[in-house]
């Protein structure tokens, strides 16, 4: 798995490649933190080359959101692929963010 991440003043963009899994949600886990020691506001991420996500990933991103809305943060999936959106749409994650394909 690969994550890059941007930041553009208040917003930031967060692209993961890959499948994220129970061994390396920890850098997911790094990367939500740098996102949350700065000033950003708004984080949009893409989902759209990212292949699978585990459970441990999907409790990263709920763990980030619950401390990012926190700060009057605002997330949202902005590109998904099929699988995945099914996948957090399933679990109704749509409910707390907007999720896009």
């Amino acid at each position: 798995m690969e994550i890059e991440l941007k930041f553009f003043n208040e917003k930031a963009i967060m692209k993961i490649d890959g499948i994220v899994t129970s061994e390396n949600a920890y850098v997911l886990q790094n990367k939500f933190n740098e996102v949350l020691e700065s000033q950003v506001k708004r984080l949009e991420i893409d989902l759209s080359a990212c292949r699978n996500i585990s459970s441990t990933g999907i409790g990263k991103i709920l763990l980030f959101y619950k401390d990012f809305i926190n700060k009057k943060g605002e997330l949202e999936v902005v590109k998904s692929s099929q699988s995945i959106y099914e996948l957090l749409t399933t679990i109704k994650l749509n409910q707390l963010f907007t999720i896009n394909l």
